[in-house]
């Protein structure tokens, strides 16, 4: 479908960031003067409280117009990925957002060559400083780490090598890596990391094992290649930690957001005290598939099928905003002004980028990008999606521009809250005993991969890590021992653990993004105690979720996260979603 076809009720409103191109490209030359305006602030910054003061305000200005030409240009070059007119708009705004940071550059090091006491000071004598001062413990905690201006700039220039692990990995997992085709019906049948998971839910068990060999059989003839990028990343990043002074990379990596790093270890150990639950939910699996040995190609096939129903949008927006009530009139009304105001670019069109995200700047409303066909798994979509929206819009409604984000650590915590809002919604107003069971499946698999999954990738990210730490020799051998030990105890005694399974850590491109993966397992966590709350908690409960959704970068995460009754440095949090877990798979069991 041609995007001018969809009508524009269905359609995100980017006119209201700028009226049209013109008007775009009338702000993006007025860049240069604010960011020329940010740099004649370097080497004055420190002269006085009042320099101080108008430097921030300076950096916030044009931060601010930056932000606006970089959401609106990514906005309208997802709209039509093959429009080379957005193609180059996002290009001018990439550029000045990049030539802006560079030149920004001088900030924190003229800020932290000075100590603690002489921000006091101007704190003390100016009122407007007041509201920066978590900004200014945030960026003192940097100064034990941060070293001379040439020794940074030295490891600064090793930044191309230090990203060739990755940038090579991408290449050759994306471009050069190929597998054998499989055949079906006497029909040879393409296999493609992006087709892989759905070619494994076909019914034909022969047939999945074939896509199964084949896939990891490429993985397999390279596990040499894999295994060496992999110890380029880890050994990249154990240099610059210890450069900088860090225990550990690990503590490198978890001190960017202040996470203790008993988090890290709580989430491992307390995801092992359950590891029945996982057993349990394998063996079941084994059972519905009646075969006598459980391989990992029949780690996809569904359990249930899915229900062929179609929802259009405006009874998806019903059941969401449905779900939604339990977090109170204000919530709900504010979600259903987001479908009203168009928030939503809903259908897809000729060219436009695949997936689903939710974008929006400081300064714009909250933008949500879909590809909606009708499915339940669609519905799930846009709540989750639309929690992003709305953790964004109460952080930006509630913080000022310095405090107006949030971290990665919580990022996906709203959006999974939202998700649980939904399924038990649907839990509690399924007629159909299939569809009940159905949505039974989907939570235990969204514990299955969101949790399990991810902490044993968490586990194996360490322990590859802890080779390097101990001056081992990181090679295929010992990765896939490891990775194949970790199998067998995720999945327990009824999988049949193989020695290709062993190479799939090779094909997880999150083990590139360091320590990385647990936030999914902790974030998981956290939402499943949030909807419970919601759901059987008072109105106390919501309250302090709500403040949560507007804390925004104002404290740091797990802070942010305790005082909405939430805190991940306690092993408690990991163990009742386990709780909540170990209930959904009892309903299940019983169903067969």
């Amino acid at each position: 479908m041609k995007r001018e076809e969809i009508d524009n009720s269905l359609k995100w409103k980017t006119e209201k960031i700028f009226e049209n191109d013109e008007k775009f490209y009338e702000d993006l030359k007025n860049i240069d003067k604010l960011t020329e305006k940010v740099t004649e602030h370097k080497g004055k910054i420190l002269n006085s409280a009042d320099s101080l003061y108008e430097t921030l305000k300076d950096v916030e200005k044009c931060s601010r117009e930056i932000e606006k030409i970089v959401v609106f240009s990514n906005l309208k070059k997802d709209e039509d990925t093959t429009n080379s007119d957005y193609q180059k708009m996002n290009q001018y705004a990439m550029n000045a957002y990049s030539k802006f940071y560079e030149n920004l550059s001088f900030l924190k090091p003229e800020i932290l060559k000075e100590d603690r006491e002489k921000i006091e000071k101007f704190i003390e004598e100016k009122d407007e400083l007041k509201i920066y001062e978590h900004f200014f413990d945030d960026l003192f905690r940097e100064k034990a780490h941060t070293l001379s201006e040439s020794e940074e700039k030295i490891i600064a220039s090793f930044s191309p090598l230090t990203e060739n692990p990755e940038n090579t990995y991408s290449l050759f997992s994306n471009a050069d890596l190929s597998f054998h085709p499989a055949h079906k019906n006497g029909e040879k049948v393409k296999i493609t990391d992006a087709n892989f998971t759905l070619l494994q839910e076909d019914e034909d068990r022969n047939f999945r094992k074939e896509v199964y060999e084949n896939y990891y059989g490429s993985y397999k003839h390279f596990e040499n290649t894999a295994s060496s990028l992999l110890d380029g990343e880890l050994k990249a990043n154990n240099i610059i930690s210890k450069l900088k002074k860090y225990k550990s990379a690990r503590a490198m990596s978890l001190h960017a957001g202040n996470i203790p790093e008993e988090v890290y270890d709580n989430l491992i150990e307390t995801i092992h005290e359950n590891m029945d639950i996982m057993e349990r939910y394998t063996s079941l699996r084994k059972k519905i598939l009646s075969v006598d040995t459980l391989h990992f190609y029949d780690v996809y096939m569904p359990l249930v099928k899915s229900f062929d129903k179609k929802y259009s949008f405006d009874e998806a927006k019903e059941i969401v905003l449905n779900a939604l009530k339990p977090l109170g009139e204000e919530y709900v009304q504010q979600a259903k002004k987001g479908f009203e105001d168009r928030w939503f670019d809903v259908i897809p069109n000729d060219g436009k980028r695949s997936g689903a995200y939710s974008s929006g700047g400081y300064d714009t409303d909250p933008y949500i990008l879909l590809n909606y066909n009708g499915t339940l798994d669609d519905i799930f979509t846009v709540i989750h999606e639309l929690g992003h929206s709305m953790h964004s819009f109460y952080t930006r409604k509630t913080q000022p521009f310095i405090y107006g984000h949030y971290s990665i650590f919580l990022a996906e915590i709203a959006s999974t809250t939202n998700e649980l809002l939904l399924l038990n919604y649907l839990l509690d107003n399924v007629k159909d005993e299939d569809e009940k069971t159905y949505l039974l499946n989907y939570y235990m698999n969204s514990f299955k991969s969101t949790v399990f999954r991810q902490t044993m990738f968490a586990e194996f990210e360490h322990k590859a890590n802890k080779l390097v730490e101990n001056g081992q020799p990181v090679v295929a051998k010992t990765l896939n021992k490891i990775y194949g030990d970790l199998n067998k105890l995720y999945f327990g005694k009824d999988m049949e653990v193989d020695d290709k399974i062993s190479v799939e850590r090779a094909r997880i491109p999150h083990f590139y993004m360091f320590y990385y993966v647990y936030q999914y397992a902790t974030g998981f966590s956290a939402a499943v105690l949030f909807s419970q709350k919601i759901l059987k908690g008072n109105k106390d409960d919501v309250e302090k979720y709500l403040r949560f959704l507007k804390a925004g970068e104002s404290k740091y995460p797990t802070d942010v996260l305790k005082e909405a009754g939430v805190d991940l440095t306690k092993k408690e949090v990991v163990q009742k979603a386990m709780d909540v877990a170990r209930e959904t798979l009892k309903e299940l069991e019983k169903r067969f």
